[in-house]
């Protein structure tokens, strides 16, 4: 008898662990039972690794998961179709944006639906154009070609301010002349309007000395 009571225990006390394990499964963990909801749909061109059962937030809110993923085709291109389960209580507006995100820089991606303004509510079953996926990789890619493309800007403009240099150097005594030269003119010019501002009468002295000159050359 003390044996039967004994493997009774032991018995009992799995069960009741079992069941409090399910139950702690049930309530604490992602899995919901009878929970209401209804299903949208979004088109997309590609998906970029987005897998099933991923989140699918509205405004920043987790509000379902990612139900099915599925590849369409008509006559001219290729899609991809998701099938989005949403809770009962999650009510996208009708100028809802739907586009695919990633939590952090490598982490996992979902779907988010923004949804702002709108007096009409998605019904069920709509299907939802997506927006495009800027993926990361290609971002990083343009990025690098247009370091390099700066890189090569970058040589040129030193080649060319070397060939300035070089040009400077190989004509430094001409350019030098050239710039006394002007120095010079400059300066005869400023002297020049010195002495007219004290003496203005030397310009009508010299206009009629050249006026005799003139009249003598002509006889």
């Amino acid at each position: 008898m003390k044996k039967i009571t004994n493997e009774f225990k032991v018995g009992f006390f799995i069960i009741l662990c079992i069941t409090g394990l399910v139950y702690l499964t049930f309530s604490t963990g992602k899995v919901q039972v009878k929970k209401e909801g209804y299903r949208i749909y979004a088109v997309f061109d590609e998906v970029a690794g987005l897998n099933k059962k991923a989140p699918v937030t509205l405004n920043g809110l987790e509000v379902g998961k990612v139900e099915d993923i599925t590849v369409v085709y008509d006559e001219e291109t290729t899609k991809i179709k998701l099938t989005l389960w949403l809770d009962q209580r999650a009510r996208p507006r009708s100028d809802a944006v739907v586009s695919i995100k990633t939590m952090g820089l490598m982490g996992e991606k979902y779907i988010q639906i923004s949804s702002r303004a709108g007096r009409d509510f998605i019904a069920p079953g709509a299907v939802l154009t997506g927006k495009p996926y800027m993926d990361l990789d290609v971002v990083m890619e343009q990025a690098q070609v247009l370091q390099e493309g700066i890189g090569g800007l970058t040589d040129e403009v030193k080649k060319l301010a070397v060939a300035i240099n070089e040009t400077v150097d190989e004509n430094k005594d001409d350019i030098s002349r050239i710039v006394e030269n002007i120095e010079s003119v400059t300066k005869n010019f400023e002297d020049f309007s010195a002495d007219v501002k004290m003496h203005p009468w030397k310009i009508l002295y010299k206009t009629k000395e050249e006026k005799v000159k003139g009249k003598r050359g002509e006889q």
